[in-house]
């Protein structure tokens, strides 16, 4: 049995992947950039390796709290052989440019003990921060939760990240507790994708994205702790 399917049969799934909204779609940045969002597969392991190769050091750290320089065969069986129910994955590559390069993998991952809450996570590679392709991906996270049946999603912001706090207070994120060093908090998304302009979800995410969520690294479970990195 994979990684995957040991740590997936322990949740009970809310709805089955092919009832969601998995077709691939498309946005247009300010600056007239081209992106494809579509849900991770398999097959992205070798672009997910290079993705990382893109990364500065700070990122990096920032993403796995360690001076990782590769992901080993068991995290990329994780992060890409993902059953779009419980653990829910999705990419944004840049069509326009040669290779089709993957720049942004956002995922959210369903509490075991609360299958209507789920832990978020969005990273972009340097070159390409700062330009909305994060907030975009989330958005599309999002709407796909709220398909599936999520209420809300799960974010940490670290004690020593102040600006953060106050910038997710502000944005309408809710104060769950503080243990270890770090804030928990969550936001609420709305029953239907029509209602989630009217809710502070799209305020909340798009100031997380900016701050790149980070998140450890867990194969074996699907409880994986993400956290936000400091504001840039």
């Amino acid at each position: 049995m994979s990684v995957l399917a040991a740590a997936t049969g322990r949740i009970a799934g809310v709805m089955k992947a092919e009832a969601l909204d998995l077709q691939p779609r498309e946005t247009i940045l300010k600056d007239g950039t081209r992106v494809l969002f579509r849900p991770i597969q398999p097959a992205d392991k070798a672009s997910l390796q290079h993705g990382l190769a893109q990364l500065s050091p700070e990122s990096r750290y920032r993403r796995f709290f360690a001076p990782i320089d590769h992901l080993s065969d068991e995290q990329l069986e994780y992060f890409t052989e993902v059953d779009q129910v419980n653990h829910v994955a999705w990419v944004a590559i840049l069509p326009d440019l040669a290779g089709s390069p993957l720049v942004g993998v956002a995922r959210y991952v369903r509490l075991a003990n609360d299958p209507e809450a789920a832990e978020a996570a969005v990273t972009v590679i340097d070159a390409h921060q700062g330009k909305g392709i994060g907030r975009a991906l989330l958005r599309v996270l999002a709407e796909v939760a709220i398909k599936g049946g999520v209420k809300r999603f799960t974010l940490f912001v670290l004690s020593e990240n102040e600006t953060m706090m106050g910038l997710m207070h502000e944005a309408g994120a809710i104060s769950d507790g503080f243990q270890g060093g770090v804030h928990q908090l969550h936001v609420t998304l709305p029953d239907s994708v029509e209602g989630l302009d009217e809710t502070a979800a799209p305020r909340v995410l798009k100031v997380a994205a900016a701050g790149q969520i980070q998140g450890e690294v867990s194969p074996g479970r699907l409880g994986t702790r993400f956290m936000v990195g400091k504001h840039r």
